[in-house]
């Protein structure tokens, strides 16, 4: 049986193993760039995502492949009915019968492919069902699909369960996630002849996995597995060390929930709370700060994926029974456009940061707490640089910017 003397053995064992890895990186920078990645320093948001793969998918586009890349992706789907060669058009933001707005579109002859890419953002009401009727009547008695791009299941509120099951089985409606899409992205890579074009969907492919699928680094977590098969005491310590994490951060959670709670009443703001999503690490939990009580939007920090990761902030509704009026959705986003910058807007969440887009209240390693020690480490941080204290100091800063246009918050 493993004892605490075991456990800190292996803890040691592992930190002194990814220290030396990381000095390694370090020292060998400058020929091998290991952590440097194109994606990361082009625009990286869910609309730039689209437009990357939009243009891979295009058989006439500049990266000059011809079929392969949009011939990969169709053998994926497992749909022998559209071929590359039929392709008529790629278009990117398709606008749709209701004024909604689908990611990629591909018209062929004798049907369509709508995909809606998803990495991080959630779905709106009705979405993916006004999607499916556009398609649909787009496809004019042709074949047509809906690609949901998406590593969780489409909310009920956007496609209800019965329909999705009626769809799925007349082959109209798929999710793909995007593990199948970096292996799309990496079979494309072996096959594409020009090296700069090689480069830059091998680089896209290790964007998707580390920062929409949070993969962690492959070579340290090859070290971290040495280190614990290296002995048998160490493997049973590594168990017993998993089986804790969960309790761990539970705990921490609760601390911050208490802490945050406490800081935002001092200063006349409420903090909103969804203790049982949060808990469990569902899709879509999150909390967020009341600036008024009679407010129907709120400031929200809402996580898009499971285990939370994905962590993304901005104003939404503070519930799904709220109907958002699109002319107050656009006076809120104008003034936070104004106070925060340009980002991206919507019903649901009027105005939000988007977790690809750069922003100065999360660092791209605080978006991920399924894998990553950096988020929970600001939750016990009691300085400025702790969540608690840049919480309440964005909560002040969003009260003030939209202290003109409160009665398109209620």
């Amino acid at each position: 049986m493993s004892t605490p003397a075991t456990i800190i053995d292996l803890l040691d064992a592992v930190r002194i193993r990814a220290a030396s890895l990381a000095e390694a990186k370090q020292r060998y920078a400058a020929e091998l760039a290991p952590d440097f990645n194109l994606v990361d320093h082009l625009r990286n948001n869910e609309v730039a995502l689209s437009r990357y793969l939009g243009l891979l998918l295009d058989t006439k586009g500049v990266h000059g492949q011809g079929e392969l890349f949009l011939r990969g992706l169709l053998q994926r789907l497992g749909k022998p009915d559209f071929l590359p060669q039929d392709l008529l058009r790629v278009e990117l933001e398709q606008r749709t019968h209701s004024g909604r707005f689908l990611d990629i579109y591909l018209e062929f002859r004798g049907g369509v492919i709508g995909i809606e890419n998803k990495p991080w953002a959630a779905d709106q009401d009705k979405q993916l069902e006004d999607y499916a009727h556009f398609l649909q009547m787009s496809a004019r008695g042709g074949q047509w699909l809906l690609v949901y791009a998406c590593n969780w299941e489409p909310s009920e509120a956007s496609l209800n369960p019965v329909q999705r099951e009626a769809l799925e089985q007349t082959g109209n409606f798929l999710r793909l996630d995007f593990l199948q899409i970096a292996e799309w992205l990496d079979d494309s890579a072996c096959h594409t002849r020009a090296p700069k074009v090689r480069l830059f969907v091998e680089a896209l492919s290790a964007y998707v996995r580390q920062q929409v699928n949070g993969e962690s680094d492959v070579s340290e977590a090859e070290q971290i597995k040495a280190v614990i098969l290296q002995k048998p005491e160490h493997l049973e310590a590594a168990l017993k060390v998993a089986q804790s994490i969960d309790q761990v951060k539970a705990q921490l959670l609760a601390e911050f929930k208490e802490s945050l709670g406490h800081a935002l009443k001092a200063e006349g703001l409420s903090l909103v709370w969804e203790d049982q999503p949060l808990a469990s690490g569902r899709a879509y939990a999150g909390f967020g700060v009341k600036l008024d009580p009679g407010h129907q939007l709120t400031l929200r920090f809402e996580f898009g994926a499971a285990r939370l990761n994905a962590l993304e902030w901005g104003i939404c509704r503070e519930n799904v029974n709220i109907q958002v009026d699109a002319a107050k959705a656009e006076i809120v986003a104008d003034a936070m456009d104004s106070a925060f910058g340009v980002r991206e807007h919507g019903l649901v969440w009027p105005w939000y940061t988007g977790t690809g887009a750069k922003d100065h209240v999360l660092r791209d390693e605080e978006r991920d707490w399924a894998t990553s020690a950096e988020p929970w480490l600001r939750i016990s941080d009691k300085t400025e640089r702790g969540f608690v204290c840049r919480i309440v100091k964005l909560a002040r800063e969003v009260r003030v910017a939209l202290a003109g246009v409160d009665a398109a918050m209620r």
